[in-house]
């Protein structure tokens, strides 16, 4: 199963869709776009001559595999083929570049699709329900399909100028709850998950995990459990009236985006507090607080340092201390426009660095111990030369952590990774996915039927 493969089919395709909302069907760059999606079709047959990938539900199926974590990333693409009665879609190679321009025309409403006996073939896959192998991860990955939606839905009515409805939000913080306590293992797995494409909505749905997670290491009832991951999952709403245009900027932000920037906080918590129903209000201090940093010098500032420059002021929130921690730590850990995804230890030294000055120091403390120094997807080289990839951490801080070794010393990857208990002594450093080749969240997913997860 060449779940790589898929991937690179799906990005392709929305790239596709894209060029052809900006420029009209018969626009060279449209062209263009239509050729990569045919040969990424191509890659994906392969010698088979045929491959069939079917949605059910919310989850995607290649030939009767479940693609889990590319189903929660590509979960924007599933569900706008849903919306046009597509079950399946089949390509036959040699695919036509024109057969998948007729497959980007239907999903952006400008065409029926490729027609029946074509090398883009719609629904016609035979398999029964009962053939598809099920996801270990069904619970999990769809509480976190249930907390994009919720999110996307709070971005439509903002873009509106409409009154958002905090009903669905708090359904979703609620699945999330009830699926790390059933299921710890998975649902952390999810949080590996990131989308470059819909960044706000993923990062915010990983914060909200790893805060509730974190709320319940430190002792938090369940009331409060609920309120923490309603301000978690709602605390970057307010960066749906910032411009995408500065969001996405690559270069350096000029002082007047600054201050558009800035906003955010304020703008998520006033549409929070128009939402709210008594109770709520905390939601709305960890969207406005989550920049002001410990010690009161971010942003909106709660310091009066402008009076003496040892007074503080009072600090945030308890609930908007714990979730900057884990806002930044998945931050740090996710690509953007203006920089590269760091490795989970590099985002947890930043996290070192600033406690007790940006960050709660205990909060750091513990997100560290419930994570672990090296959290699950990470991938390190070894003094043999062989990459290994953690899958959980170890319970004490002093233990050796699991993993499976992914690639020997040459660099090839292994068709079967291999159990491995490591030994400290033989990290050397700490790689990126992208240089190995490797895709943590969907090796995470296909292991867990394999090999236990960390409860």
């Amino acid at each position: 199963m060449n779940e790589t493969a898929v991937r690179t089919l799906l990005t392709d395709l929305r790239r596709a869709c894209s060029h052809r909302r900006l420029y009209g069907a018969a626009h060279h760059l449209t062209d263009t776009a239509d050729a990569a999606v045919a040969q990424a079709a191509d890659q994906l047959v392969g010698m088979a001559r045929r491959a069939v990938l079917s949605l059910i539900e919310d989850t995607l199926y290649l030939d009767g595999r479940p693609l889990p974590v590319t189903s929660v990333s590509f979960n924007g693409i599933i569900r706008c083929l849903q919306e046009r009665g597509v079950e399946s879609v089949a390509f036959e190679a040699p695919v036509e570049s024109a057969d998948c321009g007729g497959l980007a025309a239907l999903m952006c409403g400008q065409g029926d699709g490729p027609k029946l006996g074509a090398t883009v073939v719609l629904n016609d896959d035979e398999r029964s329900q009962d053939d598809i192998v099920p996801s270990v991860s069904e619970g999990p990955r769809s509480a976190y399909t249930s907390s994009l939606e919720a999110l996307r839905s709070i971005g439509i009515s903002l873009r509106q100028d409409a009154g958002i409805d905090l009903t669905r939000a708090t359904s979703a913080v609620r699945t999330l709850l009830d699926q790390l306590i059933s299921q710890p293992g998975a649902a952390f797995l999810l949080t590996t998950v990131k989308s470059h494409h819909e960044y706000t909505f993923f990062h915010s749905v990983n914060t909200a995990i790893h805060s509730l997670a974190l709320g319940r290491m430190v002792g938090l009832d369940e009331d409060d459990q609920m309120l923490l991951g309603m301000g978690a999952l709602l605390h970057d709403i307010g960066k749906i009236g910032v411009s995408a245009a500065i969001l996405q900027n690559p270069g350096q932000l000029s002082d007047s985006d600054w201050v558009e920037v800035k906003r955010h906080p304020q703008l998520g918590a006033e549409a929070i507090l128009a939402a709210a129903e008594p109770g709520q209000e905390a939601a709305a201090i960890v969207a406005f607080e989550h920049h002001a940093r410990f010690d009161g010098l971010g942003y909106p500032s709660t310091s009066r340092r402008h009076l003496s420059p040892h007074s503080y002021g009072r600090r945030p929130h308890f609930f908007s201390r714990l979730v900057a921690v884990t806002d930044t730590y998945d931050a740090i850990t996710t690509r953007r426009a203006y920089r590269r995804a760091e490795t989970p230890s590099r985002a947890l030294s930043t996290l070192l660095n600033g406690a007790g000055t940006s960050h709660d120091p205990d909060f750091v403390n513990a997100f560290i111990r419930m994570v672990g120094i090296y959290p699950p997807g990470t991938l390190l080289r070894l003094r043999s030369g062989h990459i290994a990839m953690i899958t959980h951490p170890s319970n004490e801080p002093d233990a050796p952590p699991f993993g499976v070794i992914v690639a020997n010393s040459e660099g090839t990857l292994l068709a079967d990774p291999e159990p491995i208990i490591l030994d400290k002594s033989e990290i050397v450093d700490q790689v990126s996915p992208a240089r190995v080749g490797v895709d943590p969240p969907s090796l995470l997913d296909w292991l867990s039927s394999r090999l236990p997860l960390a409860s």
